[in-house]
């Protein structure tokens, strides 16, 4: 599969898991998080290790790529806070700005920087590409995501969160992994535009 179809699916798989959280009862949304949280730090690992660098060495230092690492950071760290908010009120607020944030961060791939992707690299490129990324992906998916995303947010964060790790790896030794294996096909959620009237 293609380096962006890899990365499309994803995207509506992503966006299928924020819509099963919306519906879905305390309990339930526990579950749904565990895996929600696994495809995005596994599909925030494929980009940042693997597509973000060959996009950078055939297209240079463009505009859109430093964004994405921002953006990268900045969903993690809500992500983070979310994962520390389980079963409480503020858990749907995190979880209300990461969709935000996520949803916006798709719009601009799919529409600005895909296009110019799949116009210079060749297919047989997006392909072994897209090949490498799928295998790093459930790999990453295969663990607890929290080892991982505590390690992306300091390298974003240059080191800002050395200051308290053992608080940080406290919680993370005390949640137990909950891998999420099983993807099945989905469309994509409405627009962020008409869950924010809804939400307020």
């Amino acid at each position: 599969m293609k380096a962006t179809k890899l990365l499309k699916q994803q995207h509506d798989e992503i966006s299928d898991l924020f819509d099963k959280i919306e519906r879905a009862q305390r309990d339930r949304k526990v579950e749904l998080f565990e895996q929600l949280a696994a495809h995005l730090v596994g599909h925030d690992a494929i980009e940042r290790e693997i597509f973000y660098p060959a996009c950078e060495e055939q297209l240079g230092k463009v505009d859109l790529l430093g964004e994405s690492l921002v953006e990268h950071g900045i969903i993690e760290f809500s992500l983070f806070r979310a994962d520390q908010n389980v079963g409480t009120d503020a858990f749907d607020h995190y979880m209300y700005v990461v969709r935000e944030m996520v949803d916006h961060h798709v719009a601009k791939e799919e529409e600005d920087f895909f296009p110019d992707v799949e116009g210079t690299f060749s297919s047989d490129r997006l392909e072994e590409l897209g090949a490498e990324m799928e295998q790093r992906f459930e790999e990453s998916i295969a663990s607890d995501f929290r080892p991982m995303l505590l390690s992306s947010l300091r390298e974003a964060m240059g080191g800002a969160l050395e200051a308290a790790p053992v608080v940080e790896l406290e919680i993370i030794e005390e949640k137990a992994p909950k891998p999420a294996k099983t993807r099945a096909p989905t469309k994509r959620a409405a627009s962020a535009k008409a869950r924010a009237r809804t939400h307020h």
